[in-house]
């Protein structure tokens, strides 16, 4: 269920965040507020660990918002990239595929991105045959040359530090 109004704000704190200095510590406290309105509200929740994810680097307030996002909304997608990137960044790689691998299984959901990660953490693994094969189909998933390119890089990265790996 959306909650018009607190979307709109949410877009407008969002561009402050986005914007920086001053404006993103308003932005912050406009999403703080909103969870006093509706606490339960996944796609808010989505927001603060995005901002703290990707602008304040606080990673365990992000982790708490995005794990709260994904129990009050499990089907909104958006936590699982979330997530998924935060558990990569953290080294937590088990994490990361398991909550990529569901977070696919959900509507609207970024097959590239997330099969981009979920080959990011098999590779970090040394896991290079599962991480060719997550590169493999996210290429399938898009039809964006930069991101197919993107991905071909990360074949051939991971059947070199494999070939490395024989030595």
């Amino acid at each position: 269920m959306r909650i018009e109004w607190i979307e709109q704000y949410m877009r407008d704190a969002e561009g402050m965040i986005v914007r920086g200095g001053a404006e993103m510590e308003q932005g912050l406290q406009i999403l703080n507020g909103l969870l006093y309105s509706e606490p339960g509200y996944g796609s808010l929740h989505n927001h603060l660990g995005w901002a703290h994810l990707y602008y304040t680097l606080d990673m365990k307030q992000a982790e708490i918002h995005l794990t709260t996002a994904v129990k009050f909304h499990p089907e909104l997608q958006a936590p699982y990239v979330h997530l998924g990137t935060l558990y990569v960044r953290e080294g937590r790689y088990a994490d990361a595929i398991a909550t990529l691998k569901t977070g696919l299984t959900k509507p609207q959901a970024n097959k590239p991105g997330m099969l981009d990660l979920i080959g990011q953490a098999y590779e970090m693994r040394h896991e290079f045959k599962l991480a060719v094969k997550a590169y493999r189909e996210a290429m399938l998933s898009t039809v964006t040359t930069g991101e197919m390119n993107m991905y071909s890089e990360g074949i051939k990265r991971c059947r070199r530090k494999q070939w490395a790996s024989y030595f």
